[in-house]
């Protein structure tokens, strides 16, 4: 779904990475890999959008649209959490374990960390937004403060898994693992995600970028 959004990022990246050693392994990276870069466009995407959002909030001291918030809260949680992170636990970061790239201090365990610091953002999110949604209006200050945090958190986050933990996966996964990893995302986002998600997502985000991001 999303694969639209950004549909020629990945042979951008693989020109900057050179990451490929032989055309089958590519053909698979761009399966599997390439999902989670489109994936981090989209990501980035609602980061300007909440960050117009909070712009917003500091100029006026309110959430003028909440079920715009209510939205992109939903997308961080299902999408982001549920869907992009459980393909890497569940299957990236296991098989670079596999080939020696360390979970104890090395980047596996630096981007699990980071996951964790994510779900807490979001969490914090959710709860100044309820209490904004029940009539505290001082709730706005603190939304805005774990957005703005969420989003250091994200950029930053994407560029080392792009410019680092990517490459490594391409130049040391053997071809079989990149392979299956793609059939794993896929049950992943059946599981996960559930038939018919991408797109709202997909629909939301064009909506959503048309009022903010124009």
């Amino acid at each position: 779904m999303i694969q639209s959004l950004k549909s020629n990022l990945y042979s951008q990246e693989r020109l900057k990475f050179g990451m490929y050693s032989n055309d089958s392994k590519r053909r698979n990276a761009m399966n599997a890999i390439n999902e989670l870069l489109t994936e981090h466009e989209a990501v980035r995407t609602t980061l300007r959008i909440i960050e117009t959002i909070g712009q917003d909030i500091e100029r006026t001291g309110k959430i003028s649209n909440p079920d715009h918030v209510e939205q992109l809260l939903e997308f961080f949680t299902t999408f982001v959490d549920r869907c992009h992170h459980g393909k890497e636990e569940e299957l990236l970061f296991p098989a670079l374990e596999k080939v020696g790239i360390s979970r104890e201090g090395g980047p596996v365990g630096v981007m699990l960390e980071e996951h964790q610091r994510g779900r807490n953002l979001v969490s914090k999110m959710k709860n100044e937004f309820a209490r904004y949604r029940n009539g505290d209006g001082g709730a706005t200050e603190k939304f805005k403060r774990h957005a703005d945090d969420y989003i250091a958190l994200l950029d930053f986050y994407i560029d080392k898994e792009n410019k680092v933990l990517f490459p490594l996966a391409i130049n040391h996964l053997p071809e079989s693992d990149l392979s299956e990893m793609k059939h794993g995302f896929d049950q992943i986002e059946s599981e996960k995600i559930g038939v018919g998600t991408h797109e709202r997502f997909h629909q939301m985000l064009s909506e959503l970028g048309n009022i903010y991001l124009q």
